[in-house]
């Protein structure tokens, strides 16, 4: 088999049916999703790079891309967020797509594949992610993901989250409408 890493995008890169589906799941999550503070506790950004290294794995440790749960004051405010579907600026914007997707999933496992620090200001993760969501059909989503943080040396604070995606978007987006016959068990750390 080929495994296809699918890395962040630009708004060009994608069909309109593609593009059109995050567009729609994202407007369904600021609709339904929930809108509780699901920050990690931390009152102050980091005060070195190692504190923001030490952050950034606790945030992997907790599973923040599926809890919903996550150190947002690691981020610049400005920050680059993109992933297979679509890249954006703005903290705040991740940190409510976060939260609405962590409503929808029910369950979830995780399995760190790698994690490198590859040059004094850059982490680059790899993660099995396998999550099912809180809809009628139970569908189960299953893929490696990985980030590529890039930190500024002056502010300590990730500038660039650049996800990617062992799996084509559109395969991607096919799962959420599976029909799933299995079932994760409720999961709330990494296994």
């Amino acid at each position: 088999t080929t495994t296809t890493t699918t890395t962040p995008t630009t708004q060009n890169d994608l069909n309109p049916v593609t593009k059109a589906s995050w567009y729609i799941v994202e407007a369904f999550g600021n609709v339904f999703g929930n809108n509780d503070d699901t920050q990690i506790s931390t009152d102050r950004p980091p005060a070195s790079l190692r504190e923001t290294f030490e952050r950034i794995q606790k945030d992997n440790d907790a599973s923040y891309f599926v809890s919903g749960k996550v150190d947002s004051l690691i981020y610049d405010e400005d920050c680059l967020f993109a992933d297979p579907f679509v890249a954006f600026n703005g903290r705040d914007r991740f940190v409510t797509n976060l939260s609405n997707l962590g409503s929808f999933v029910t369950a979830y496992t995780t399995k760190v594949l790698d994690y490198n620090r590859v040059s004094p200001t850059q982490i680059k993760t790899r993660i099995m992610v396998k999550l099912q969501l809180n809809l009628p059909w139970k569908p189960i989503l299953a893929w490696p993901w990985g980030v590529d943080y890039e930190i500024d040396p002056e502010s300590f604070l990730i500038t660039k989250h650049l996800e990617s995606w062992e799996i084509e978007p559109l395969e991607g987006v096919k799962q959420i409408f599976r029909k799933s016959n299995a079932e994760l068990r409720p999961s709330n750390d990494s296994s």
